[in-house]
């Protein structure tokens, strides 16, 4: 099982977002900790390096970008935000 660590701007951006849609963010994340092998709607970001790729997850209306660690078994989540303003 993979464990969950926020940056500071992904803690601020959550903080930010209503807390129905907090939980739901929160659920999946929890649900691609525990089994990542499973589909999930990831996509790998373009232009990213290929040494360390960044990844998208698609949540709903919200996405979350973040970095496998597979060495150490982390999950970095770097921002969280709606599709609409949301830069990759």
């Amino acid at each position: 099982m993979y464990r969950i660590v926020l940056t500071r701007r992904a803690e601020k951006d959550l903080a930010a977002i209503p807390q129905e849609h907090r939980i739901r963010i929160e659920n999946v994340l929890e649900q691609f900790a525990a089994s990542p092998d499973q589909r999930h709607d990831i996509v790998k970001v373009k232009d990213s390096p290929k040494i360390v790729p960044r990844y998208r997850l698609r949540i709903g209306e919200y996405r979350a970008t973040f970095y496998m660690h597979h060495d150490v078994l982390i999950i970095e989540i770097l921002t969280v935000g709606k599709k609409q303003n949301f830069s990759y």
